[in-house]
């Protein structure tokens, strides 16, 4: 993508959902990739004046219980960010309803996960949520389908309901020179992720396995002697794993399953793919909103464990399939799924976002 840099006109503050100071940092030291910070080094060439902002309240009140104080914190945003036109993040809960209140700055909220929590919450809660998402100048949701399914959650206005296809960091995320092992990687700690039947498939397919998970993953399950656990490893052992694997795994829960995030995996596909490593998913929706069955990666029933054999042996066994596709993954990255795409469809959205009709 050539890209012409724009006159910056529209300022915006990131506010994440957890602190990005130490992953900024990294991202500049090359030892990181910058897909977490969701376009924010990129959408400065779209005419976006943007920077990561953190919530005041973290600081100043450390002695409030974490809960109280991840959703408190919300609160008082839109008159700490009185600076810029636009919030943009992941938070919902309250900081619409206060922006409204003040009836600046406008935000922007990215979804990461809303269709799940609508789905499970009691009415109280879904009522909360929704009436704030409706505050919002748009939802930013990760595919259609997930955007689909929130129109009807939420009562919301269609215009109001963007797509905005991720991103992953394709410069960090790069094919090795090295040959590939007969490793397989599977990547990921939501909860809409599943070992189980991943694990017993791992039992009768010679290879090592190496799941990058949080205990809470695993946790009652009985992993076979060729499965490595690792927990928060470093983003360049990661690239590595990605590098040496000779496929990788998204294994993921039913669509209907209430906890986690209905976007589960799609950090994980992408960077798979921008690695140039086969990859095998589990069925889902927001699934097939990025891969192609057969043609970027072999989709598979989810929740069941032959399956999951079956494509992980086809993968491993023959080269012909492995190679196509690896290549049809990291070109469809290269094609749609750069951060710079990601930037130049989340830059509209904003300007739109600080300047209402």
């Amino acid at each position: 993508m050539t890209i012409v840099p724009e006159m910056t006109d529209t300022r915006v503050a990131y506010v994440y959902p957890n602190s990005r100071r130490d992953l900024i940092a990294q991202c500049e030291a090359g030892i990181a990739p910058d897909t977490h910070l969701l376009g924010l080094n990129q959408v400065g060439r779209f005419g976006i004046d943007a920077g990561a902002r953190e919530p005041a309240l973290d600081a100043r009140l450390p002695f409030l219980p974490h809960r109280l104080r991840w959703h408190l914190r919300e609160l008082p945003l839109p008159w700490e960010l009185r600076d810029v036109d636009v919030i943009f993040t992941p938070l919902a809960n309250l900081v619409p309803l206060a922006s409204r209140l003040r009836r600046q700055p406008r935000v922007l909220v990215y979804n990461f996960g809303f269709n799940t929590i609508l789905r499970r919450a009691g009415r109280a809660r879904r009522a909360l949520l929704a009436g704030s998402l409706r505050q919002t100048a748009g939802v930013v949701c990760l595919g259609p389908s997930q955007r689909d399914e929130l129109l009807e959650l939420a009562d919301l206005e269609p215009a109001q309901v963007p797509v905005g296809i991720h991103g992953v960091d394709d410069r960090f995320f790069t094919p090795g020179a090295e040959e590939r092992e007969r490793l397989v990687v599977a990547v990921g700690k939501d909860l809409g992720r599943y070992y189980a039947p991943l694990a017993r498939a791992a039992r009768s397919i010679k290879a090592k396995f190496v799941f990058v998970v949080l205990q809470r993953n695993i946790a009652g399950i009985d992993l076979p002697a060729n499965v490595e656990i690792r927990e928060r490893i470093p983003y360049l052992e990661l690239r590595d794993l990605y590098r040496r694997g000779a496929c990788a795994v998204v294994a993921l829960r039913k669509a209907e399953y209430p906890f986690g995030s209905e976007g589960s995996g799609v950090t994980a596909l992408l960077e798979a793919q921008a690695s140039g490593t086969p990859l095998v998913a589990t069925d889902r929706p927001i699934v097939r909103d990025y891969l192609r069955h057969e043609e970027n990666a072999l989709i598979v029933p989810e929740e069941d464990a032959d399956a999951l054999r079956s494509g992980i042996e086809q993968v491993l066994e023959d080269q012909a399939i492995a190679e196509t596709l690896a290549s049809a993954g990291r070109r469809r990255v290269e094609e749609r799924h750069t951060m710079d795409d990601m930037a130049a469809a989340l830059a509209p959205l904003m300007k739109a976002a600080a300047s209402p009709k």
